[in-house]
């Protein structure tokens, strides 16, 4: 977990250009269709993120990602979810990618490279 000034960054940023492809790295159920930020806000309002929660309770979720799936779908491994949100246009300088995180049954966030490892999911 990197520092961010007084948070931490508790995932993994996968560069990419927006409108990009996203598939889940493992079958689960769509749990939550969210908004990083407040949904208000006038340009960081829009982005979105999808969580798939696996059969052992982990949540995957993908941050920056314009949903092609509902709360409630059943999605298989390497599924599409949706497509990639441009973040240029919001943070000037900044490169195109999604955030990817895990959280445990217990909301606690885990390391994403492990989880990937653990998964077979190369990136």
């Amino acid at each position: 977990m990197a520092p961010r000034g007084s948070r931490f960054h508790r995932g993994l940023d996968i560069a990419c250009y927006a409108g990009s492809e996203v598939y889940s790295v493992s079958a689960g159920i769509v749990t939550k269709i969210g908004y990083p930020y407040d949904p208000r806000h006038p340009i960081k309002g829009k982005l979105r993120y999808v969580e798939v929660q696996d059969g052992d309770g982990m949540r995957s979720r993908y941050f920056y990602v314009s949903p092609l799936v509902e709360v409630g779908d059943v999605v298989r491994r390497r599924e599409l979810i949706g497509v990639t949100q441009g973040l240029i246009n919001i943070y000037p300088g900044i490169t195109d990618h999604f955030h990817f995180e895990v959280k445990s049954e217990r909301g606690q966030f885990l390391n994403p490279h492990d989880y990937l490892d653990k998964k077979g999911v190369g990136y």
